[in-house]
């Protein structure tokens, strides 16, 4: 049985950073990191602030190396770390980095730099996209849940596109087959919101590598659906 939903883009907006991304934690780890010293009585917008200074006192490429080690340290070698903060000079490594796994936390790295160095590193554009869901029927409608599966996000997202863009164009397989692991490697965020019984609202946050492609839709039909659930 094929699902039938209608999807309402509600709204389309580029973001230079993702709220809750860097918590006071983080920015007192950095500071200490930076042997920045005593932290006490400091909340966290002042945190923030002092950790945004103390990156500008070093070199660009010391700063980006010190907030990759902080972020991703526990994931990547120290070459790996190396070769990154001198690539993220110029590249938006959330969009260009050859494992699209790490993503989400380059974005999140660009944009703590971008902060510190806005001449120097480049603009983080990540994308957040709204949408009001609509299924046709109750079949359908099992899969508007308040975590819905990736798989099936991503193929209510691509039925938005057209046919060239980057979405078809890299996952056109997964897109149609009944598998598509790749899935949580395009959605970074989703939040949602019940809005009747057939209703839903969607939040996806995500690169604009792969969202941009929705910029200038208003609505769509769309027949998406979840991988199959394969018997162990």
């Amino acid at each position: 049985m094929t699902n039938n939903f209608h999807v309402q883009l509600l709204d389309f907006s580029n973001l230079r950073e993702i709220e809750g991304a860097w918590t006071s934690d983080d920015f007192a780890a950095l500071l200490d990191a930076m042997e920045y010293g005593d932290q006490s009585g400091m909340g966290g917008d002042e945190l923030r602030e002092m950790c945004l200074m103390s990156l500008q006192d070093l070199e660009p490429e010391d700063a980006a190396y010190l907030v990759l080690k902080h972020d991703m340290g526990d994931v990547l070698r120290e070459g790996q770390l190396r070769n990154m903060a001198n690539e993220m000079l110029d590249e938006k490594l959330w969009e260009e980095y050859v494992d699209p796994a790490f993503h989400e936390r380059l974005f999140n790295v660009g944009s703590l730099l971008y902060a510190a160095f806005p001449r120097t590193f480049p603009e983080p554009d990540a994308v957040c996209v709204k949408l009001e869901v609509t299924s046709a029927d109750a079949a359908s409608g099992t899969l508007l849940t308040a975590s819905p599966n990736e798989s099936f996000l991503v193929r209510l997202l691509g039925d938005g596109m057209d046919a060239h863009a980057v979405l078809h164009r890299l996952y056109g397989e997964q897109l149609t087959g009944s598998s598509f692991p790749n899935a949580d490697e395009v959605v970074w965020i989703v939040r949602t919101e019940a809005i009747g019984e057939d209703v839903m609202n969607i939040e996806v946050i995500s690169s604009g590598y792969w969202l941009d492609a929705l910029d200038r839709t208003r609505s769509y039909e769309s027949t998406a659906y979840a991988d199959e659930v394969r018997a162990p």
